[in-house]
This record gives structure tokens, sequence and C-alpha cells, in this order.
């Protein structure tokens, strides 16, 4: 589903997961698309996606494009790009936000729960980057940007949430990024992390944030380690993620920036 028309010209980023209303992906895409770029909403939600794509276009007047996508999928992450150089002829960034998250502990995970979501958080960020290299080579630009979180560096009490597959993955794609990082800067193609975490919502609900939700969140998941007193607001997070896509400079690369309202504190 399109909306809008192309601008001749215009900046072009393809975010992943970004159909949920209350999501960083959503809050993403539109943060870009009022720097300016148009975007490509890649999700697996048909109902959502569509709706984004026409919101996104009504509130900020760029044009936009969803495409339904599981990303573990080559084929289908092949005709998410086909389909975006098709209608706008560019992909100037790449923010790959899809991720799924459900309990998982070292001790039974099966191997179908491994392959879902290792398939799906880091495979899928894998082969979208590899999709989007062959244009952004022959542009000579190129803007990726995975996100990660702060439980690799914190996890959860496990008797809460335990997190051994999800964090397995995000560790795994803040490793990988520096490998594609250093391989893509040749191109001109620059690969960053942006680590996430201190949220009011937990990573993939169906269910907009309520107040009582932000209470658990502030006091149980995240255990009272928020300076601010609050927990953090998509949107907050969102504007860092597309500060990085649409640096206009080579100083960040293959870094790990935490955008978690001081959550974590790394050396």
């Amino acid at each position: 589903m399109s909306t809008g028309q192309a601008n001749s010209g215009s900046r072009v980023a393809i975010v992943t997961g970004a159909a949920r209303p209350w999501g960083i992906g959503r809050a993403t895409a539109l943060a870009l698309a009022r720097r300016g770029y148009d975007i490509v909403i890649a999700d697996v939600r048909p109902d959502w996606g569509a709706e984004a794509a026409e919101s996104i276009a009504r509130e900020t007047g760029r044009s936009s494009l969803f495409v339904a996508t599981d990303i573990s999928d080559r084929g289908q992450v092949g005709e998410l790009v086909g389909q975006s150089m098709a209608r706008f002829g560019r992909i100037d960034a790449l923010i790959n936000d899809a991720a799924i998250n459900f309990p998982s502990r070292t001790e039974d995970f099966t191997d179908d729960q491994f392959h879902r979501l290792i398939g799906v958080n880091l495979l899928g960020p894998m082969l979208c980057t590899q999709a989007v290299i062959g244009p952004m080579r022959a542009a000579g630009y190129g803007r990726v940007v995975n996100l990660a979180s702060t439980a690799p560096f914190n996890p959860p009490p496990a008797s809460m949430a335990p997190v051994s597959l999800y964090n397995a993955a995000k560790g795994g794609l803040i490793g990988w990024t520096k490998s594609a990082a250093t391989e893509l800067a040749p191109y001109g193609i620059v690969v960053n992390v942006v680590a996430v975490g201190g949220l009011s919502n937990a990573m993939g609900s169906d269910e907009a944030p309520t107040a009582e939700r932000e209470e658990y969140m502030l006091n149980v998941v995240h255990r009272g380690q928020l300076p601010w007193g609050r927990t953090m607001q998509p949107a907050e997070s969102a504007e860092i993620v597309a500060y990085v896509a649409d640096a206009p400079n080579h100083a960040l690369l293959g870094a790990t920036i935490h955008a978690s309202g001081g959550r974590v504190m790394p050396l």
C-alpha cells in the first residue's frame, strides 16, 4: 500500500517493525518523516501497517509505502527492497527495529523457540542489511541503524522475565554490527546500534501502555533504575534513532548508543 507521491531527490528510509501504533518503530518512522524522509514501513501486521502509512503521510506530507514483510524470510526481504526501489528509486537509511520476544530460559528453551526468535531478531536485520547494500553502494551512501536493548547489559530478574534467547539475539546483533560497520564503511555505508531501554511498554505488546503498566515497568521491570524517576516514552528513544540514521558525518561508526534514560550507563 502506498500513500502520497515520491518527491524527486527525497531521502528514503525503510523502517522495519514500524506498524505498532505505540512502538519505537512507528515513532522512528514519524521522526524521520519530519526530518524530510519518505518512509517505507515493513511489518507483518497489514492492518496497523496500512494505517501507519496513511497516518505518517497525513501528518507530515511525506510519501509513504507499506510492504507486508516477514524479515526472517529472504524472499520477502528481497520483495521489500524491490518495491522500495521501484517506488522511490533509492534507499538512504534502513532502521532494523522489528523484533519479537517471549520468556525463554537457558535450561529449557526449545529448538523451535531458538530458530523463531533468532530468525527475526538477528537473521532478519542481517538479511535486510544485505538486501540494501546494492543500492546504497551504488549511491555511495547509506545508514543502517540496528535496534538493540539494555537487556543484554542488565537483564531483568529471571524470576520475572527470563530473556535468554532475546539476549543472545540482541548481543549477537551488537557484535555483528561492528563487523558490518567495518566491512561496509568503504562503500559509504555507516552502521550503528541504538540500545533502547527504560521504556513505558513491554517490547512487542499488543496493548497500548496504561498508567498501571507504566508503574509496573518503572518499579518492577526497571527496578527503580531510572534516574529521572519515570519511564521513557518511545518517541524519546526514537529521536535518538532518527538522529543516528540522519547523521551527516562518519564520526559514529560501529557504535552502540544507549537511549535508555540512564537505565544503563556503561563505561
